[in-house]
């Protein structure tokens, strides 16, 4: 079983997943082929979806509390 852009819609509708248009493209490139000789199983899919999901949102908040802590160092111009 692989990922389509369905089952993409599905987890954003049904599981209330927050996939950006990125994340969505990461998602196909990871999951959107067989990986010869295993096979990927509905849970398998929707379980390390859910982690690439929580773990692509963490990433994103940690840069953006950098970039915060960045411009707040940085000299007021007058």
């Amino acid at each position: 079983m692989t990922v389509t852009r369905r089952m993409i819609r599905s987890l954003r509708e049904q599981s209330r997943m927050d996939i950006d248009n990125n994340l969505e493209a990461l998602i196909l490139q990871k999951y959107g082929t067989e990986p010869y000789p295993h096979t990927y199983t509905e849970q398998d899919l929707y379980e390390q979806i859910r982690k690439l999901v929580m773990r692509y949102h963490r990433e994103k908040l940690i840069d953006i509390s950098t970039e915060a802590r960045k411009a707040a160092r940085r000299p007021k111009k007058s």
